[in-house]
């Protein structure tokens, strides 16, 4: 699960590398804080991240990152909106929430290196500027294998 977590933060947190200073925003560190399981197909997650923000002021808004596998749509996870302050490494206590589309079964059977190997991961974040200049920006079939790593990497 904390592989996950820090799965869904680095995806947003790529995607948002796409103008100037943004580029260099970089999660240092995540930690689930709590989760509360909501049935067998749906949690909420109370995550902590460590995020060093050398640009200005984003509030980042609308994020939605999908997994999938062999075109199936597997889980979504949504991020609450938050506002990474500027120029500054900061601890953001963050909520999202998470729901599988597939059934337990189904999820267990996928669960090796299969969906490791051959999964995707499509992601949409909204940034906003203090001023009210805004971008969506969406990445889509971003490889699962190369974000595991990059998580890795962050531990």
């Amino acid at each position: 699960m904390r592989r996950l977590i820090i799965l869904t933060l680095t995806v947003m947190l790529v995607s948002l590398t796409s103008c100037g200073k943004f580029k260099d925003i970089s999660l240092n560190s995540a930690a689930i804080k709590n989760i509360s399981l909501d049935g067998l197909k749906a949690a909420d997650i109370e995550l902590a991240a460590e995020i060093d923000n050398p640009a200005a002021q984003l509030k980042l808004s609308d994020m939605v990152i999908v997994l999938k596998n062999s075109g199936k749509v597997i889980g979504r996870v949504t991020v609450d909106p938050f506002t990474l302050k500027g120029r500054t490494t900061q601890v953001y206590d963050m909520k999202a929430h998470m729901k599988l589309e597939v059934g337990l079964r189904e999820l267990t059977s996928m669960l090796d290196r299969t969906l490791i190997e051959t999964g995707v991961v499509d992601v949409t974040v909204k940034g906003q500027l203090r001023g009210g200049l805004s971008k969506t920006i969406t990445k889509n079939d971003i490889p699962l294998k190369k974000l595991i790593n990059y998580a890795n990497e962050k531990k």
